[in-house]
């Protein structure tokens, strides 16, 4: 099977995105070839039967250019009988531009979608897909009848536990992977780490917001975010990162005790699993994390945007045994092994491309 692979970016060192390039890597294991078509490119190492196209936005090149490189390259792939399937990645516009060549030459389209909001985009994307895959139920906004749950794609190989994870200095560290954002809800980790640390004594911790803002909004909040740290005086237990490759993202997550992640749109997120591939119990407001082990939710679900009921579960959290936290940590993995690692989720990925491509109903893998 040929695959044609529509993405905004191929870059494996890309702090938002880099993961894209370990799905491409995974999808050329299990088909013929895989045509990539990208806004941008930077760091790529992928297999020979990956052939990628760049658009050059991150060279200056003009909207229409790119259109005109589009359409080329879709079209050409599409002519010469090169491409059996459209796999278009999260961009709903992208599987718009696939609409006329997937009628004229009849190549299905299968997209990516994970977010649990649907705009007039994706509504008007829905009437040329021919079949959706998603990370879990709440992760897709349309309804089931067109939508394959699939499970996230983690490299479960490098996001792995280290034999000791704990830092020699003692403290417990938790961390935060994310944008930053005013939609990821940072000010209720501040707001915790106050009460935990400041109210209640809780000192010998530290805090870790690993990411850096895009959008001007994104740098107002991340100023504000830095005010209230040191208006709280918490400066030496707060650290901010900034932006990281996504590659070493691993040795950040290594490098800690516990996750937390405030956001609290449903579905689950690719950081929170991550993290969980490593070991790390995480604490989260999405009920989804914690379906199969109810006894670990009371212990890391707390109520979105309550920075008390946070700070509560972080202070019991402090009184868990290595043992204990170990524990947790290897179900947890575990879960993430059965049901999200990469090469499994992309093997269902491509079930569905040839069921489609074959005429016959999708799977749904539930």
């Amino acid at each position: 099977m040929k695959v044609l692979f529509v993405t905004q970016i191929v870059d494996r060192s890309h702090d938002n995105l880099g993961a894209v390039h370990g799905w491409i890597g995974a999808l050329a294991r299990q088909v013929e070839t895989v045509h990539v078509l990208a806004l941008n490119t930077g760091v790529i190492d992928l297999p020979p039967n990956v052939f990628v196209h760049s658009l050059g936005k991150d060279l200056g090149t003009g909207k229409l250019r790119q259109l005109q490189m589009f359409n080329g390259v879709a079209g050409g792939l599409a002519l010469r009988r090169q491409v059996d399937v459209f796999f278009s990645h999260m961009v709903p516009r992208y599987a718009l531009l696939l609409a006329p060549y997937r009628l004229l030459f009849r190549v299905p389209t299968v997209m990516w979608y994970a977010h649990n909001s649907a705009d007039l985009k994706l509504k008007s994307a829905n009437l040329c897909v021919d079949r959706f895959v998603t990370v879990s139920r709440d992760s897709f906004p349309l309804g089931p009848e067109k939508c394959s749950v699939v499970g996230h794609g983690v490299d479960t190989d490098l996001f792995r536990p280290t034999p000791e994870s704990t830092p020699c200095d003692g403290r417990v560290r938790f961390l935060s992977l994310c944008r930053i954002s005013p939609r990821k809800e940072l000010d209720t980790l501040i707001s915790a780490a106050d009460l935990l640390t400041n109210r209640w004594g809780q000192r010998n911790v530290e805090f870790i917001v690993a990411g850096g803002p895009l959008a001007p909004e994104d740098h107002v909040y991340y100023q504000h975010l830095k005010d209230r740290v040191k208006e709280l005086k918490l400066e030496g237990l707060f650290r901010f990162t900034g932006g990281i490759p996504h590659s070493e993202t691993v040795g950040q997550l290594q490098g800690c005790d516990y996750f937390v992640n405030m956001h609290v749109e449903g579905g689950l997120g690719k950081a929170v699993l991550e993290a969980m591939s490593c070991g790390l119990p995480a604490f989260v407001s999405t009920p989804t994390y914690y379906e199969r082990f109810p006894e670990y939710g009371k212990a890391f679900l707390f109520a979105p945007r309550d920075h008390e009921s946070l700070a509560e579960k972080m202070r019991a959290a402090l009184q868990m045994s290595p043992s204990d936290r170990k524990r947790v940590g290897n179900d947890l993995r575990g879960w993430v092994l059965r049901e999200h690692d990469l090469n499994r989720q992309m093997s269902r990925i491509v079930q569905v491309m040839q069921e489609v491509r074959e005429g016959r109903q999708p799977s749904t893998f539930e």
